[in-house]
């Protein structure tokens, strides 16, 4: 069948006018669908930004109580709530709540939580929260304000700091630092020759130098120790209050015993052992620092820990066994100076029950830690000790073919865990300066920090100043 032009051209304008519509039709769908995407990406970005902005004004109110927290380190109240947040023109842009949980019995760590939101967009809120703590001395391995020297068989697990210069021949595997750019190296860190005594801040045979910091290399400030020593009147105070005050004994000292149960008995030391020469790093002196014989305190035995875990004595104290708790045991003859300070002795073990972050004990001497000539020959002490004016120490014995030096002059392996802070000179060990071999003491030492002391040291045990950073979080709607 033929067409005439006249119905060709009407029948090409209509199938023209269809696949016009049809194309049309297309676009405008896809027109639409891209313009109800850009919608809804808009609207989300814009969405965003007012979470994004109310997460930049809970941190604000996170920032501006760790600012109250540096003014008033002990008021966890005062300024919480709800509080204006404002712009560079001084235009209220959205508020800020503030909840504060304080550090928890035996914790530094406070909590702060902080929810942000928007002044023109009310239903658009964000929380983060952040937690703060007071570290510790406890986040050293050891802290000495005197010269050190580890010996080959002596190793440290943490980080160590003496204000004075440090012989290293041991193994160690974080940093050490010195404040002293150099020091003068005596004959007790093996310098005999006069000519040859100018050392670095940290010198020796020992391995990793890239860890040894002193201020030729690094800069490094000095501990204070006059700003860390403890005020013992407020320890007596709060014995006396919620804890075990123990007056003089009358006798030699106390013996505390600890049970893993979480309970302790408390003794009189009734006899000692007769006196041994021992050299305590200044001079050769006669003592008699070894328990001998002890009576059970009447009605503290079988006791549990004191509510504010202080025990605090006016006499020297002997101490062993396995703690199951968080306590610090002090002892100190107040006021200071007017009797001889008083010391800790550790003949034997004293551990936790469990290394798990639960337990915690502080020994905290008036003058010297001591680990007497008749101390285990494996000895293990879990804690922090700390020597106020004295040292964390044992004495140097001679070995003689007579007892007891023959049988106690050396042993065979110290460990602790937890920290060391020293005031005078620290060592487990004496070494000869011809061969290195041991001559008094413990022929292997290992000093490991605790971890879990940093933010929740023993009771009352002495912390930084200012608090610091430890985790910053948003809160999501499934976690709050």
């Amino acid at each position: 069948m033929f067409c005439t032009t006249h119905n060709c051209t009407q029948k090409m304008a209509g199938s023209a006018l269809l696949l016009t519509l049809f194309f049309s039709s297309i676009f405008l769908l896809m027109f639409g669908a891209t313009l109800s995407y850009i919608m809804v990406q808009h609207t989300a970005v814009q969405q965003q930004m007012r979470y994004v902005q109310s997460v930049h004004i809970a941190e604000a109110g996170t920032q501006y109580y760790r600012w109250h927290l540096a003014h008033d380190p002990n008021d966890f109240m005062t300024d919480t709530g709800t509080h204006s947040f404002t712009d560079l023109r001084g235009d209220i842009f959205g508020q800020y709540t503030i909840a504060v949980t304080p550090p928890s019995s035996g914790s530094t760590v406070a909590t702060i939580t902080s929810e942000g939101v928007q002044e023109s967009a009310p239903n658009t809120s964000a929380r983060t929260r952040v937690r703060y703590g007071k570290p510790s001395l406890t986040h050293y391995a050891f802290i000495t304000n005197s010269n050190v020297w580890f010996g080959a068989g002596e190793e440290i697990s943490g980080q160590l700091h003496s204000n004075g210069g440090v012989r290293m021949d041991g193994e160690g595997d974080s940093i050490f630092t010195s404040a002293q750019e150099t020091y003068i190296c005596g004959a007790e860190h093996g310098c005999d020759d006069p000519n040859d005594t100018i050392r670095d801040g940290i010198w020796g045979s020992g391995e990793d130098p890239a860890l040894w910091h002193f201020p030729a290399a690094f800069p490094v400030t000095p501990i204070d120790f006059t700003a860390i020593l403890l005020n013992f009147d407020n320890l007596q105070t709060q014995a006396k209050t919620a804890g075990i005050y123990l007056p003089d004994s009358g006798q030699y000292g106390y013996f505390i015993q600890f049970q893993p149960d979480g309970t302790f008995d408390v003794n009189t030391v009734t006899a000692v052992y007769s006196a041994v020469s021992g050299y305590d790093g200044m001079a050769w002196v006669d003592e008699s620092n070894e328990k001998y014989s002890w009576s059970p305190l009447p009605g503290y035995q079988d006791i549990p820990l004191p509510v504010n875990g202080i025990i605090f004595a006016e006499d020297d104290i002997w101490i062993s066994g396995e703690v199951r708790g968080r306590v610090t045991v002090a002892a100190a003859r107040l006021p200071d100076g007017s009797f001889p300070r008083a010391d800790i002795y550790i003949q034997e073990d004293i551990t936790y029950t469990a290394r798990d972050g639960t337990n915690a004990l502080g020994l905290i001497a008036q003058q010297d830690i001591l680990v007497p000539l008749r101390s285990d020959t494996l000895l293990e002490i879990d804690g922090a000790l700390m020597a106020v004016n004295g040292h964390v120490f044992r004495y140097r014995y001679k070995k003689t073919s007579k007892d007891p030096y023959k049988t106690y002059a050396i042993r065979d392996r110290i460990e602790t865990y937890g920290v060391i802070i020293s005031n005078t000179m620290w060592t487990w060990s004496w070494v000869s300066t011809e061969g290195g071999s041991v001559t008094s003491g413990y022929t292997t030492t290992e000093t490991t920090y605790d971890p879990d002391l940093t933010y929740a040291p023993p009771p009352l045990f002495p912390t930084e100043d200012e608090y610091s950073f430890i985790s910053w979080e948003e809160i999501q709607k499934d976690q709050e």
